[in-house]
């Protein structure tokens, strides 16, 4: 074995000797061949057999440039084998070694065509198993080594320390081949050439051999780009059959690597590549190549070829960067990578296939690191994939991934990567647009190559955020991250993400500070946020795009966290703003830069779609922010804005009255110690979810629900406060295009249920938070912008002006596009308003398909201090174009007008009970203020900063037009008080049942009786008596036994009560306004009926408000004209509110509590006015200061004006109302509810205090003057005109005390009404008038019966009536009518005195009540005409006219009965004088009601100085209505052509003031005028009420046969003088009294006077005519009245208080059956009008006063007699007596010498004369009747009597006197054939009395007392005489006897009348026989009172 080795050693040997000989020829041939064909220079030499040395090449062409080498050398060496264990032999190697190996290359040509590359298909040849054995034979022979190599191109140098091949055989029994490469070490220059074989030399050792150990120098390391101590290449190679040659192993060790890295090389590199890329893109076709297999065929041959196992080492490597321009220097640091791969195979289900297994670690990444700390640490990285490659191509490659990381940290330090940025944006300059490539969308069915599974995992990620200054500020860690995604799945990749716990934290924040600043907060409150697990899902999902197009895959993004905690500080708050405005600061100077080159370079089109869906998910979120409010006392300005109106504008008051600027101060309520408060705001939100398409642009948020809470903390350990601020369930948000072709933006916004509360405490607490956050907003931006936002505000701003037209174009299209839904179930909204006042609004649902448009909403309320003030039931308010404003073109900027429309279904408004609605209105007023000057307070000591206001408000796109109501049901009513109504309904029930049981039980004791006396009696329906048994109810009943009867009447008791339960079960409870919820009143709950006071019902109300034309100039035009005095005086106003109004309404009812009839009932209203609100502007108020609480915390002590000084807000109305039909009632019943109502309105317009803070009385200030009475706030606040016009009213006036009544009443009906209303001024105009009575019913009901509703007759029938009142106020300013009382701003300075200069002192009222007929104007005629037409006819005879009751007449009609006076008087006491203190009940305590101070106002009825009432009925009929036919007053009928009644009540003729001592409203004149008055009886066709019961028309015919007669109207006449009574031409009635004013009266009748001549006018021509041809035709009659009744010459009369009758032309004719008819009528009458007889325990109570009077006078009987004998004369004295009766009969004496010369004229005027009633004439008179004998009272009855006042010539009182001018009385009798008449020429009737005063005894007094000397005048005793005288005086009286048996047919013989102007000639009659010549005839009779015929004389003593 030696010897064969030894002998191939030999022969090796000669054949190397061999070879290098040929070597020697061959390369000197080669080099010469080289030379001559390439063009390149070869040089080498010869250095031995085995060496070249300095072989240098150069080329003349091509890359390379020169090659020189020093040395190569081929050489034998020896390497030990290790074929096995403990075996070990050398195998002999042949190595090629190369020196100094130098290449150069020639920098290449850009302009070189790159000719076409030609690819050549290799063919793979199998190699066999015996080849591979003999190459591996072969090659374990070679090796290669090369020393000091360097490479040198244009670009760059590569340098080479040593580089050895070593190739080896595998010991196993397959032949393998193992190739070493081993590289020590390598080092890459670019740029110049740094590296050459001198410098690598150096490091080598013995000449061409290099130490294994040797490496770059650390000069030569640190500046080199790319730096390798070692590589080591280690690769196994076998053979397979089928695949031939693989690698087995292959092991890859490096060294240290180190790059180093500049800028230079980076743009090199750049521009490089870019150049290439170029060259690339144009050259290559990427349609040209194809593809000759399938991916996996070639996945699968890949894998085949892999090496079996792969390991990569390498220790460290460092990538450094230096940017020498920036200065920046940064390196990056990996140890420790290891990759490990392993191929084996592996055969599971899914079939065989080839496994690798590859693994990948990290021991420590570092990046960017420098100074010690590094952006990026992770200490280790572990990453292990399997791939699984199937031998069949058919199945997927399939590889599984998991990647574990040790510790990752990443620090973001801004100071660091600031410099990067800036780098990184100025390489972004210039941006070059290219042509966009054509994109080849990827195929949706390609198939997939592999399926791959990744697992990704760390315990821990830590990042910390650094700020600019390069402090750490916060702090991040993550717990257990993983990562699982893969592409299994059809769809594509998914990915799914778990994060473990996250929280972040403030860096440098100390624990044990949060310990005691943190509060409220029970989960870990250290960290700023806490995330518990966050789970992330992304990948593509099927989704449902349209039935169409079916569905489809999109990329999705699912993210689900399950609980997330925020907590917030000031302090984390500041940080958190500082470090995103160093953020903003750092991107805005990037962003400025490139922002020319980014406006160039957009591309309008997207790249990539990227993820479609976002949904995510957040289980529970809270957030928590924590802070403190400062309770510093501080001082604020508070100036005020004060309007002047047209008397100095708007004026901005800042300075006191001191001269110290106006302030308020604002002072904490809890002690100095705490200054500064904590609280704590949460937010929790459960369940929300997100989910954003991008496909459809669809946005949609949920939320399960989120609760918001506020708590405040003045200890730590304890809240003092928690208020939830709002929670809102089951929210959902949904935005997306919709509407017109999916144009538009349409949102959804639904909820299930929000609550929402603020509160003042928390505003405050929130605005302290905002200014503390504007504050460091503002001083970061100083600090980081400095002068540049100064400097660029200008810039700013002119950019802004330029955009904003574009921005607000696009706006408007966005605006007209947006759709906004929205969808609540429930939505509370509670605020409190102030110190005591809370406010709710409740909604049940609100829904809206576009919120721009309209909202619905239902079961609205609002509520004021837990009491409902609004409730509806549907309410939508919505808005709608103006059609006015759309019509119109014009030509400036389109502006829209809108009209706001609220529609309601049923819509409540309530005045809860008592509760305070003006206090709630004062409390807001002031908090808001208070509130404000808060805000102020805070802004000037946190943040200080002017706010620039120079910006102009733009005007509006959109103009508000009108507001328009569409309310199907508005009620408005005040709660009635719970006990009252409770009570109230139970009374009536009670009442119903308790009489219905006395009833019953009457009715028992009835039957119980009757059975007792007669069995057989008591038959009933229900009761029967069969065989002497009794029933009662279907039972035997035994009447004798009181046992039965006992049980019988508790039977009916239990009844009853059983009765009265089911009826209060089956009332409807209301649920009241939740004022009385607790205390006593909440026990009590009336029915629904009884819930409400008083309520206002409108069905169908349709109201338009407009602005009016003009604005507030408009307003104040419209005010001027309404008000004279404004425009007179030019008033200025502050404030105006106004509209015009347009109203329609179905219907109308005012409502007092469930009564029977309505207070006010309309339909088919309608209003077109308009109506102005304005306040007076007034001088500068006094100031006072006024304790506002706000919230718990603090008070403001603020300014405002003295109460009192601000002039209120008045009314200008300008309303016609017209409904078609109305309905009125009202009754004394109401007038308790009236003084409810009034204390109702009185406490809700008070002023109160509501303070929960500070309790108590609230505390005025002492008023200077007392208030104004409410007829004076009338005067002052309501001004203007309202009308009223009804087509038909109804009016009910109920008879009785109780308001329930139903049946009797008053009532007036009428056709047509007008009331037209101005100040001091009513005017009511009436037609077809009529007042019906209810005395028939009254009187069936008392009896148990019944009568139809047809007999009811009209008791006062006018086709006419015309009401009118005027009031003149007055008061010491002497100008009622200026109600503006306050000071003008002229003045300067308010008003001591404000009201009492407008109290009404006195007040003239003057009524007119006209009834007229109703002929039209044309038709009409003067009184005096139709008085000569209907009853001249005949002068002789009169025949009374068949009149019909049935039938409406033409003339005011009135039918009265005794029967209805007695109802009228019954009426008239209760309305008078009511019952039960109904009049007075405001006056008596009552339940829960404080007494209050009265006023000490007047009353109206003292105010009241003078009342004028005149009622004129132009006709009148009154007709008598008896019970019976057999009544003798049947068709008593009184007839006139006019009546007028005049009363003037006055109090007397001073000027009266508010202190003034005020006499009694008297009676100071009457008038009662009666034109031609006649009575008659028609028997025949004049009804009664029994008649009318009995007779009920059957058919219209009938009542038209009944109408035929009676339309002849006066002129149907009865044969003779049937039925004849009474006429007269004139008859009147005249009382004057001296405290009555001249002037005043004449003026008042003045007036009447031009009335009935405006009226009449043209019937007085018409009567002209009519009267001269009458005078023509008749000249028997004469018109010696015409005077008397035009001129009504005798309404002068003498004040003197004497009732003066006149009556003229008086024929009365007396018989049986006119006496019996008068004194019927007349005793009916009188015991109708008789009072009242007392009832028995009045009547008890008067007899015992009356006792106890006697007892007390402890006199005896007669002298108590005496004592009520002359006080009874006393009494029937006039109030006039005494020195005052005889200064007023002095002054009647003056006055009467003037009134005799118009009484001579008139008596002139007269045929016959007249007897004047003046006092001479009287006394002259007085002397020519009889002396009467004076026997009649003899004076010597009192002996030694002496008189005074005892003249018989002196004038007494007189109290009436009668003059009667031609009478005539005719006297029939039915047993004589005969008629007696009387007549005289005048007639009086005088009745006065006298009164004297008489000393009697005085002649007994003296004897009794002797001689005395004393002095006994002032002791004489006195007796009081009166004398009443009554005088009858008739003038040339005659008597004439009238036979009836002479001329049947005469009729009643009259005298006749004697034309005025004829001769004097006797008055007789054709069928007259004379009595007695005529004479006077006189009539006196006297009463004597005073004395009695046995006068005892006492004597008086002091």
């Amino acid at each position: 074995m030696t010897a064969t080795a030894a002998n191939f050693l030999s022969i090796f040997f000669l054949f190397c000797v061999a070879v290098f000989l040929i070597f020697t020829f061959t390369s000197a041939l080669l080099s010469w061949i080289l030379s001559r064909i390439l063009g390149a220079s070869v040089e080498f030499c010869v250095g031995g057999c085995n060496s070249l040395r300095d072989v240098a090449v150069k080329f003349v062409k091509g890359a390379t440039e020169s090659v020189s080498i020093g040395e190569i050398k081929l050489s034998l060496l020896y390497s030990s084998v290790e074929p096995g264990v403990g075996f070990r032999s050398w195998n002999p190697k042949l190595q090629l070694s190369i020196c100094n190996l130098e290449v150069v290359m020639r920098p290449t040509s850009t302009n070189k065509s790159s000719g076409k590359k030609k690819t050549q298909k290799s063919k793979t040849r199998s190699l066999g198993k015996g080849k591979w054995k003999t190459i591996v034979n072969i090659a374990r022979y070679l090796s290669f080594s090369l020393t000091e190599l360097v490479l040198k191109t244009p670009k760059g140098t590569v340098g080479i320390g040593k580089l050895n091949v070593d190739i080896s055989k595998g010991g196993g029994p397959e032949s393998n081949l193992i190739v070493s490469l081993h590289i020590l070490p390598i080092v890459v220059h670019i740029g110049d050439p740094q590296v050459s074989c001198d410098q690598l030399s150096k490091f080598s050792v013995g000449g061409c051999s290099v130490s294994s150990q040797a490496s770059a120098p650390p000069t030569e390391k640190s500046s080199a780009p790319f730096i390798c101590e070692k590589f080591s290449v280690s690769c196994e190679f076998g053979h397979h059959r089928e695949v031939g040659i693989n690698i087995k192993n292959v092991d890859v060790s490096i060294g240290e690597v180190t790059v180093n890295l500049n800028e230079r090389l980076l743009i090199k590199k750049k521009r490089s590549s870019e150049s290439s890329s170029g060259s690339d893109r144009s050259n290559v076709d990427p349609m040209s190549t194809k593809e000759s297999s399938t991916k996996q065929e070639k996945l699968a041959r890949f894998s085949s070829l892999f090496p079996e196992k792969v390991c990569f080492n390498l220790p460290k490597l460092n990538v450094s960067f230096e940017h020498s321009e920036h200065g920046l220097s940064v390196e990056n640091n990996i140890t420790g990578i290891q990759f490990n791969s392993i191929k084996s195979r592996s055969n599971k289900a899914i079939g065989e296939s080839t496994r690798f297994h590859f693994q990948l670690e990290f021991r420590e990444i570092h990046l960017l690191r420098e100074a010690g700390a590094s952006v990026l640490e992770i200490t280790k990285v572990n990453l292990i994939c399997f791939v699984y490659v199937p031998v069949q191509s058919i199945l997927l490659a399939r590889a599984e991934t998991e990647i574990k990381l040790g510790r990752f940290q990443c620090n973001i330090i801004m100071s660091r990567l600031r410099p990067w940025l800036r780098l990184h944006s100025s390489k972004k300059k210039k941006v070059v647009l290219r042509e966009e490539a054509s994109v080849v969308k990827p195929k949706l069915n390609e198939s997939k190559t592999i399926t791959w599974t990744c697992k990704f995992s760390t315990p821990e990620m830590t990042i910390v955020l650094y700020n600019m200054a390069g402090f750490r500020v916060y702090h991040g860690c993550l717990q257990s991250p993983h990562l699982f995604a893969n592409n299994t799945s059809n769809m594509g990749t998914s990915a799914h993400i778990e994060l473990g716990e996250f929280n972040l934290q403030l860096a440098d924040e100390n624990k044990e500070w949060l310990k005691e600043s943190i509060f409220g907060v029970e989960s870990d409150s250290g960290s700023i946020m806490q995330i518990t697990k966050v789970s992330l899902d992304w990948g593509k999902k099927d989704m449902k795009s349209s039935e169409e197009d079916g569905s489809m895959s999109m990329l999705g993004l699912s993210v689900e966290v399950t609980s997330m905690g925020i907590y917030l500080t000031i302090k984390r708050l500041e940080t958190l703003i500082s470090t995103a405005i160093s953020f903003q600061a750092l991107m805005k100077s990037l962003s400025s830069k490139k922002k020319s080159t980014q406006s160039r370079g957009r591309s309008s089109k997207s790249s990539g779609k990227g993820t479609q869906i976002l949904k995510c998910n957040l289980v529970q979120c809270s957030v928590y922010v924590l802070g403190e409010t400062g309770l510093e006392n501080t001082d604020v300005l508070d100036p005020k804005r004060v309007n002047y109106g047209s008397q100095g504008g708007r004026v901005i008051i800042d300075v006191s009255e001191d001269g110290t600027p106006r302030s308020a101060k604002v002072v904490s309520t809890v002690s100095d110690n705490y200054q500064k408060l904590k609280y704590c705001i949460s937010l929790e939100v459960v369940q929300t979810k997100l989910c954003i398409n991008k496909v459809k642009q669809s946005t949609q948020i949920e939320l399960e629900r989120a609760r918001s809470i506020y708590q405040e903390y003045v200890e730590e350990s304890r809240p003092m406060t928690k208020v939830a601020l709002f929670d809102m369930k089951n929210t959902k948000f949904v935005k997306r295009l919709g509407g017109h072709k999916e144009k538009a933006d349409c949102s959804l916004f639904s909820a299930t249920d929000i609550t929402i509360r603020w509160e003042p405490d928390v505003h405050l607490s929130l605005i302290e938070l905002v200014l503390q956050l504007k504050l460091v907003v503002h001083n970061k931006k100083l600090e980081e912008y400095g002068n540049e936002c100064r400097g660029d505000l200008s810039n700013v701003k002119g950019a802004s002006c330029k955009n904003e037209a574009t921005m607000e174009s696009r706006n408007l299209e966005k605006k007209k596009g947006s759709i906004f839904a929205v969808d609540v179930e429930m939505l509370n909204i509670s605020a409190e308003l102030g110190d005591g006042a809370d406010a709710m609004v409740q909604v049940q649902s609100i829904f809206s398909e576009n919120a721009s448009i309209g909202v619905l909403f239902e079961e609205l309320m609002i509520s004021f201090n837990q009491a409902r003030i609004l409730k509806s039931s549907r309410m939508q308010i919505s808005r709608i174009p103006s059609i006015s404003a759309s019509a119109s073109d014009a030509k400036g900027p389109v502006t829209t007008t809108w009209d706001w429309v609220i529609q309601g279904l049923d819509v409540q408004i309530c005045l809860p009970f008592r509760l305070e609605l003006r206090a709630i209105d004062d409390v807001l007023e002031d908090m808001l203020r208070a509130l404000k000057l808060i805000v102020a307070a805070k802004t000037n000591l946190i943040f200080p900063v002017k706010k620039d206001n120079s910006k102009v408000k733009k005007p509006s796109s959109t103009k508000f037009g009108c507001i328009k109501f569409f309310l199907r049901k508005l009620t408005a009513d005040i709660e009635e008080e719970p006990i009252q109504g409770w009570l109230d309904e139970h009374y009536q029930m009670l009442k119903k049942e308790a009489s219905e049981l006395v009833v019953r039980l009457n009715f028992l004791d009835e039957f119980i009786s009757k059975a007792k006396q007669d069995p057989k009696s008591s038959d009933d329906l229900n009761n029967s008596s069969q065989e002497g048994k009794i029933y009662f109810n279907d039972v035997e009943v035994d009447v004798n036994d009181s046992s039965i009867i006992e049980s019988m009447r508790e039977d009916i008791y239990k009844r009853s009560f059983r009765s009265y339960y089911e009826a209060c079960q089956k009332l409807v409870l209301s649920e009241g306004s939740g004022a009385c919820r607790d205390g006593f009143q909440a026990g009590f709950k009336p029915s629904v009926s009884r819930s409400s006071l008083f309520s206002i019902s409108v069905l169908d109300l349709d109201v338009s408000l407009t602005k009016i034309d003009g604005g507030d100039d408009g307003m104040i035009e419209f005010v001027r004209k309404l008000d004279p005095v404004c425009l007179e005086c030019d008033i200025p106003f502050s404030r105006l509110y106004g509209a015009n109004i347009l109203l329609n309404a179905g219907s109308l009812t005012a409502q007092i509590r469930n009564y029977t009839f309505p207070l006010f009932s309309g339909n088919s209203g309608k209003c077109k006015g308009s109506l102005v609100m304005a306040q007076q502007a007034t001088s500068f108020q006094p100031q006072v200061l006024q304790d506002v609480y706000v919230g718990r915390w603090r008070k403001v002590w603020l300014l405002r004006s003295a109460s009192g000084t601000t002039p209120p807000m008045k009314t200008f109305l300008d309303l016609p109302l017209h409904f078609q039909r109305g309905e009125v009632s009202f009754g004394v019943g109401y007038e308790p509810v009236l003084a409810d109502l009034s204390y109702a309105f009185t406490v809700v317009l008070r002023r109160a205090n509501l303070s929960i803070r500070n309790p108590g009385p609230l505390i005025l200030p002492p008023k200077k003057e007392k208030s104004l009475p409410w007829w004076d706030d009338m005067r002052n606040y309501i001004h203007g005109k309202v009308s009223l016009l009804f087509s038909e009213t109804r009016w009910y006036i109920l008879a009785s005390s109780d308001p329930y009544e139903k049946l009797d009443k008053l009532q007036i009906v009428t056709s047509s009404l007008e009331i037209h209303q101005s100040d001091g001024r009513i005017f009511v105009s009436s037609r077809d008038f009529k007042i019906f009575l209810s005395s028939l019913e009254s009187l069936a009901n008392k009896r148990g019966s019944k009568i139809p509703a047809v007999v009811n007759s009209p008791f006062l029938e006018a086709p006419v009536l015309t009401t009118e009142v005027t009031m003149d106020w007055g008061c010491d300013s002497g100008e009622p009518l200026n109600h503006y009382l306050f000071a003008l701003p002229i003045e300067g300075k308010a008003r001591e005195i404000i009201f009492d200069p407008f109290r009404s002192t006195s007040l003239s009222i003057r009524w007119t009540l006209s009834f007229g007929s109703a002929l039209p104007l044309s038709e009409k005629k003067h009184p005096s005409s139709i008085a000569i037409n209907s009853t001249e006819a005949d002068a002789n005879v009169s025949h009374p006219p068949n009149i019909c009751q049935n039938v409406s007449p033409v003339s005011p009609t009135i039918k009265l009965g005794a029967h209805d006076l007695a109802w009228i008087v019954r009426f008239s006491n209760l309305n008078y004088l009511p019952p039960h203190k109904l009049r007075m009940f405001s006056r008596w305590p009552r339940f829960g009601v404080p007494r209050i101070v009265r006023s000490g106002n007047l009353s109206l009825d003292k105010v009241m100085t003078e009342f004028m009432m005149r009622i004129d009925f132009t006709p009148i009929c009154i007709k008598n209505m008896p019970l019976h036919d057999d009544d003798p007053a049947k068709g008593l009928t009184f007839m006139m052509t006019k009546l007028k009644l005049e009363l003037y009540f006055s109090r007397g003729q001073e000027n009266y003031t508010f202190e003034c001592k005020r006499e009694l409203l008297d009676l100071v004149f009457q008038s009662i005028d009666l034109h031609r008055p006649k009575c008659f009886l028609n028997k025949e066709e004049c009804g009664t009420v029994s008649k009318s019961v009995n007779v009920i028309p059957k058919s219209t015919q009938s009542a038209s046969e009944e109408k035929t007669p009676s339309e002849k109207g006066y002129l149907a006449q009865k044969n003779h003088d049937d039925g004849f009574l009474l006429s007269c031409d004139y008859f009147t009635i005249r009382k004057q009294s001296p405290k009555a004013d001249p002037a005043t009266l004449l003026a008042w009748q003045e007036a009447g006077r031009r009335t009935v001549e405006k009226t009449y006018v043209q019937s007085n021509c018409e009567k002209q005519s009519k009267t001269e041809e009458h005078m023509q035709s008749d000249p028997s009659d004469d018109d010696e009245y015409s005077v008397v009744i035009e001129d009504d010459g005798y309404n002068v009369v003498i004040a003197d208080n004497c009732q003066r009758v006149f009556v003229y032309g008086l024929k009365l004719l007396w018989n049986i059956e006119n006496r019996n008819a008068v004194c019927f009528w007349a005793g009916g009458l009188a015991k109708a009008a008789a009072p009242a007889k007392p009832s028995p325990s009045r009547q008890y109570a008067q007899r015992k006063l009356h006792e106890s009077n006697n007892q007390q006078d402890g006199t005896e009987t007669r002298q108590d007699d005496a004592c009520e004998t002359h006080q009874d004369d006393e009494t029937e004295m006039p109030r006039d007596d005494g020195p005052e009766t005889h200064k007023d009969e002095e002054v009647e004496t003056h006055k009467d010498e003037g009134v005799e010369t118009h009484q001579d004229e008139v008596g002139k005027s007269l045929p016959t004369g007249n007897i004047l009633d003046s006092p001479s004439s009287l006394a002259a008179r007085t002397t020519e009747f009889p002396s009467f004998p004076s026997s009649s009272f003899k004076m010597d009855s009192l002996p030694s009597a002496k008189y005074e006042n005892t003249d018989d010539s002196m004038e007494g009182t007189r109290h009436f006197m009668v003059n009667v001018i031609e009478p005539q009385f005719n006297l029939h009798s039915e047993g004589a054939n005969g008629r007696f008449l009387l007549a005289a020429v005048s007639g009086r009737v005088l009745a006065q009395s006298f009164h004297s005063v008489l000393h009697a005894g005085h002649d007994m007094i003296e004897r009794a007392r002797g001689t005395t000397e004393e002095n006994i005048s002032e002791y004489q005793p006195e007796i009081a005489w009166k004398r009443m005288e009554v005088s009858v005086m008739l003038e040339h009286v005659q008597a004439h006897v009238a036979p009836t048996d002479v001329d049947l047919g005469a009729g009643v013989q009259w005298l006749p009348k004697i034309v005025k102007g004829s001769p004097k000639v006797m008055r007789t009659g054709a069928l007259l026989e004379r009595v007695f010549m005529p004479c006077d005839m006189y009539f006196q009779y006297t009463r004597h009172k005073g004395g009695t015929p046995e006068v005892k004389v006492s004597f008086f003593s002091q």
